[in-house]
This record gives structure tokens, C-alpha cells and sequence, in this order.
């Protein structure tokens, strides 16, 4: 049997279901409670594709990663080695469609170019509640540009389960079928004034290149985490104060492993992010 290991990323808006349907199609189990996942969480699934005959094998390296939007070098450096997508949006809230829209579907196309990817609209059970329909969500399926290939759409739901083994093996059989090249080769603009809008942009650089120094988010995930919630920092609503908290325990974080001149160094780097917000 033909064996392969390949990265599967899944992507969308916080609290469309992501981590839910993870956890369904793993251990086929649901969880309703809210989890918002920092950097990326790896879950490994087998996956037998193909006939009896002649099956394949393919391990899918689930990541599941931060859908707070503004936090785009964060996410790049947390899915840029991945084979195939599956991009959520929440059936009770219509802005997380058009987000597939307006933010993942072109930040996926820059960090990994035409990789196989299917939309998932979740929550399906929740007819009465819905915001949006299936053939919205097949709309949107059918007016992306740029991936080679008609995307295909599914109704999801973690809770009963429906449809979420159908589309982990479907984007199996595309990832094997399409053999994707990674598009490793992102101009990065990290700690560049000019990148700079917002608190959210400022956590985002800092994030994002305290991962880059320690080797990659999976790396650096542990840290952030910890040092997030000993900061008491909001992603979805940075404040000033919070923010220098969390270098500053980055800073300590780094004093065990780093020259202190690198330090204060990468300390003075993100203070100074404050001087190029916007807003």
C-alpha cells in the first residue's frame, strides 16, 4: 500500500467550528465549548483513499489555526507548508461566508498558491438560525479564481456529524491526485513600519517574528500561549498596557536562551512597533 503524509490546514473566522470538527472527525466526539486556538494546533488522522485493490494511504497532519482576523503573518507562518484547506464558515452567520471572501480565500492564494480546497459551511443543523444557504456558499465555491479547479461545497455538522468524514476524504483524494507543489517563497515584510495599522498588526509582528526566531509557530506556540494569558491580552480587542506586558515576558522568556544584548534587542524591535500604529 502506497503510504504519504501530507498537511492539511483548516481555516475561517473564531467559533465557526473548526476545533469542533476536528475533534468529530478524529475521535468522532463534539464539544460545543469555545475554544480560540493560538498559532496552530497539529491533530494526525489515517486516511485509506482509493480502491480495494489498489488503496492508498495518507496521513493528514490536521492543523487547526487562529481565525481572529488582522493577524494575517501570524497565520501565513502557521499554514505556508500546507497541501490542501478547508475553509469554514458558520451557517448562523453570514459574515463569516463573505470573510472567506474578503480575507482567507486571497491569503491562502498568496502564502500557498493553488492548493486543493474545499468550503464548508457548519453548523447545518441550525436550519432555523441560518444566514445563508448552500447555494451561497457554492456561489462563492464557483467565483473563486486562480486554484485550476472547481472547489467543491459541503454542509457540515460537528454536532451530528454529517458530512465531516465525507469532506476529510475527499480533500484527501484531491491533495493525493493534484500533488501540489508548496509555494514556500513569501516576501515577508516583519517589524515593517509600513505594516503597521493597528494593536492588532502590532501583536501580529510580535507574534509572528518572536515564532520566526524560535523556529516556526509550532515551536513558539507554548510561549505565546502561556505569556498571552499571564499578559491578560485580548486578541480580539489588543490594549497598550497588555501589549507591553507580553514583551516584556517574552523578554524574560528569551533571557534563558539568548544573549542579553539579543534580547534587548528584540525588545527595543517590538516597543517600537507602538510608533508606527495608526490607530
Amino acid at each position: 500500500m502506497a503510504q504519504y503524509s501530507r498537511n492539511l490546514v483548516l481555516l475561517g473566522d473564531s467559533a465557526v467550528g473548526k476545533t469542533s470538527l476536528v475533534r468529530r472527525y478524529v475521535v468522532d466526539t463534539y464539544d460545543d465549548e469555545y475554544i480560540s486556538t493560538i498559532g496552530k494546533k497539529v491533530t494526525k488522522k489515517e486516511v485509506v483513499i482509493g480502491s480495494e485493490d489498489d488503496p492508498t494511504s495518507v496521513t493528514l497532519m490536521i492543523w487547526d489555526i487562529l481565525g481572529q482576523k488582522g493577524y494575517k503573518y501570524t497565520q501565513s507562518v502557521s499554514f505556508m507548508h500546507a497541501h490542501g484547506a478547508l475553509l469554514v464558515a458558520d451557517m448562523t452567520r453570514k459574515d463569516t461566508l463573505e470573510s472567506l471572501r474578503s480575507y482567507w480565500i486571497p491569503l491562502i492564494l498568496k502564502v500557498t498558491g493553488p492548493i486543493p480546497i474545499i468550503f464548508m459551511g457548519n453548523k447545518a443543523d441550525l436550519e432555523k438560525e441560518a444566514q445563508f444557504s448552500f447555494g451561497d456558499l457554492e456561489k462563492l465555491a464557483d467565483s473563486c479564481e486562480g486554484f485550476g479547479a472547481k472547489l467543491p461545497s459541503y454542509l457540515t455538522s460537528a454536532k451530528t456529524g454529517d458530512n465531516v468524514e465525507d469532506v476529510f476524504v475527499n480533500i484527501a483524494g484531491q491533495i493525493i491526485e493534484r500533488k501540489a507543489s508548496l509555494k514556500l517563497n513569501i516576501p515577508w515584510q516583519l517589524m515593517d513600519k509600513n505594516e503597521v495599522g493597528s494593536l492588532q498588526d502590532v501583536v501580529d509582528h510580535i507574534v509572528a517574528d518572536f515564532s520566526d526566531q524560535l523556529g516556526g509557530i509550532e515551536n513558539a506556540t507554548p510561549f505565546i500561549k502561556h505569556q498571552l494569558e499571564m499578559s491578560e491580552l485580548d486578541l480580539s480587542k489588543p490594549n497598550e498596557q497588555a501589549i507591553i506586558q507580553f514583551i516584556e515576558r517574552l523578554a524574560k522568556v528569551e533571557q534563558t536562551f539568548r544573549p542579553q544584548e539579543l534580547v534587548d534587542e528584540n525588545k527595543a524591535a517590538r516597543l517600537r512597533l507602538f510608533q508606527y500604529k495608526k490607530t
